[in-house]
């Protein structure tokens, strides 16, 4: 059972962008994404490991910080803002939701730390990145899905509406890749991390023989979600962290000074540049159709109406109910097309709109102590703790300008992982994060 448990761990960190699923319920005559009731193969994975963490008393470990209990509030909020939704079921599945994924934080902070060898999961995360990436080089050079229903992948091509794209100078439409995810912005988000995750192995990998060629692959499938804010992000995190590795004395020591490490820092330097510029040259048109952004482009006035909207329930203590806020949008402004009644692309707002202004505050209470508490004990001394946390404020940051960490499994599932690793490196800062932690039967 031991080496069953494993594998689940393992595989979930490959699984996490598979939409499989089953949907059990929706309200109304036609399907609305946020207003159903869906069964993920994942959900199951998760399920299955939480049994095998009640069972296990040999590893399981009482990590509970106080910045813990505002979560637990927070989940009490959640909890009684079902009481203004206007589906019962919706308002209690997705309070499940939330109680999944925050039962999948502690999970990993005070068992899955201590039961696994986490560099193998970071092995598998970036195997997974490679995996969605071929997939989503296969999708942009088709300009359509490749059949992988088995997966979950969407089903797009160019002659449909409502699909992730954008049209270049020449007037040509492109779609962006998806992966298996439901959004490419979802697939950024994943890839995001698989790509910081091979900079930490980079980094703290003692192997010689490490699978650099996977890298430009994740990277050019990465680009070609032509998610911006996502690939934005990637950028200030790269700067940033050479920046800090150049000019702060301990880290240039332990990294430049190195010969090992600096060769393999200038490897994945120059993989970088070279990726990064042939991606430019064959696809100048596409990026510098993104880079275009202006205040009429339909993106971004959907974004501004759906805050401004958000804002309109004025102060209340529990929301207008879990899950219901496009239900009150279609209340609000009942002529609009389907695909605008959407949940606010901010994940802050849709908190303070949906479960109220005491949940927004121990959702807000929550963060800010995790961070502090980083901040705080580990000073950021390590660069592994410096990444961990550049990452989980990264992850933060998308939650401004989108809903899919809160509302979307694949998302849910970056969002708390994030978390549950930074809180994992602030319970267990010592050796969960190297090559050498051991792995428990």
């Amino acid at each position: 059972m031991s080496r069953f448990e494993q594998f689940l761990f393992y595989f979930l960190f490959f699984a996490i962008p598979f939409q499989t699923r089953k949907i059990l319920y929706y309200s109304g005559w036609y399907f609305n994404e946020w207003q159903s009731v869906s069964i993920y193969a994942t959900d199951l994975i998760l399920l299955a490991l939480f049994v095998f963490w009640a069972v296990d008393n040999r590893h399981r470990k009482s990590v509970i910080h106080r910045y813990d209990y505002f979560l637990l509030g927070f989940l009490v909020a959640a909890a009684i803002s079902i009481k203004n939704s206007s589906d019962i079921y919706v308002g209690a599945f997705l309070w499940l939701k939330l109680a999944e994924f925050s039962l999948l934080y502690f999970y990993i902070k005070t068992y899955a730390i201590f039961k696994f060898n986490f560099v193998k999961a970071l092995h598998i995360l970036i195997l997974g990145g490679l995996f969605q990436s071929v997939i989503a080089i296969g999708q942009f050079l088709k300009q359509g899905s490749l059949g992988l229903t088995s997966f979950g992948e969407s089903t797009f091509g160019p002659d449909m509406t409502g699909i992730a794209s954008f049209f270049v100078d020449s007037g040509e439409k492109v779609i962006r890749a998806y992966g298996t995810t439901p959004h490419p912005n979802v697939l950024a988000a994943y890839l995001f991390i698989s790509i910081f995750v091979f900079y930490f192995l980079v980094l703290y990998s003692s192997k010689r023989s490490f699978i650099y060629w996977a890298y430009p692959i994740i990277l050019v499938g990465f680009f070609f979600t032509f998610s911006r804010t996502i690939i934005f992000l990637w950028v200030v995190g790269v700067s940033s962290g050479m920046a800090i590795g150049y000019f702060n004395g301990p880290f240039k020591r332990r990294f430049l000074d190195n010969e090992f490490l600096k060769a393999k820092i200038i490897k994945t330097v120059w993989l970088t540049i070279i990726t990064c510029m042939v991606f430019a040259f064959l696809y100048r048109p596409e990026i510098e159709s993104r880079l275009t952004l202006s205040a009429k482009e339909e993106a971004v006035q959907l974004r501004i109406f759906y805050n401004e909207e958000s804002l309109k329930g004025g102060v209340n203590l529990f929301g207008i109910g879990l899950g219901d806020f496009t239900v009150w949008l279609m209340e609000q402004n009942p002529n609009l097309p389907a695909y605008m009644y959407q949940p606010v692309h901010n994940i802050y707002l849709l908190i303070y709109s949906e479960i109220g202004v005491i949940g927004f505050g121990l959702f807000l209470l929550f963060l800010t102590g995790l961070l502090y508490e980083i901040i705080k004990k580990l000073k950021l001394r390590k660069l592994k703790c410096y990444s961990f946390f550049l990452v989980t404020l990264s992850i933060l940051f998308m939650g401004f300008f989108d809903h899919f960490l809160l509302t979307i499994q694949q998302g849910r599932f970056v969002f708390w992982l994030s978390l549950a690793l930074l809180a994992a490196a602030v319970s267990s800062p010592t050796n969960h994060f190297s090559e050498n932690s051991p792995e428990q039967s």
